[in-house]
C-alpha cells in the first residue's frame, strides 16, 4: 500500500468522500475509520489522507486526537487534509486551520473542503435539535465531486 486514507464520520458523508476520493486515486490506496483504540502502522504508506467532518465549528475529535498522537510519523509523510460540511458560505481554509494541528497544516501538500449534506434519518434527537435552521434539513446533498477529483490529481502529482 502507498497510500492511507484516515477518516472519521459521523452521519456517513465523510465515508461517503473518502470512498470517492479512494477510488479517483486508484490502485494502492487503504481507507481506515480513526478510532482512539487502533494502533496505526505507518511504515507501509508513503501518503496518508486524513478527513473528517466539521459539526458546530469543530471536527471530530478523534480526528484531531489522531493527528496529534501520530504528528510526529505525519510530519515525516506525504500529507494530505480533507473536511466535510455544510456551510459552504464558511471560510474552508479557517476551518482547515482550526481541524488540524497547526505544524500539520503547515506541511500538508494539500488540502480540500469536500462540501457535506444532512441525513436527517440518520441524526439522533440532540442532533436534530442542534441543527437550528429547519431548512437546512431539507437541504440536499451538496457534496462536490469535482473538488475530490481535484485533491486526487494534486495528490497524484506528488
Amino acid at each position: 500500500m502507498e497510500t492511507l486514507i484516515a477518516y472519521s464520520t459521523t452521519l456517513g458523508c465523510t465515508e461517503q468522500c473518502a470512498s470517492k476520493l479512494k477510488e479517483d486515486l486508484g490502485e494502492g490506496v487503504e481507507m481506515v475509520r480513526i478510532s482512539r483504540r487502533r494502533r496505526y502502522n505507518f511504515q507501509d504508506y508513503n501518503t496518508i489522507i486524513i478527513g473528517g467532518s466539521i459539526h458546530e465549528g469543530m471536527i471530530q475529535r478523534s480526528v484531531f486526537k489522531f493527528c496529534e498522537n501520530n504528528l510526529e510519523v505525519l510530519l515525516q509523510k506525504q500529507v494530505g487534509l480533507f473536511i466535510c460540511c455544510m456551510d459552504l458560505d464558511a471560510n474552508e481554509q479557517e476551518l482547515i486551520d482550526r481541524a488540524f494541528p497547526v505544524k500539520l497544516v503547515k506541511h500538508a501538500l494539500a488540502s480540500g473542503f469536500f462540501g457535506g449534506e444532512l441525513n436527517i434519518k440518520k441524526m439522533n434527537l440532540l442532533q436534530k435539535i442542534m441543527t437550528r435552521k429547519a431548512a437546512r434539513l431539507k437541504k440536499e446533498p451538496d457534496i462536490d465531486f469535482q473538488k475530490i477529483l481535484d485533491f486526487a490529481r494534486k495528490i497524484q502529482e506528488l
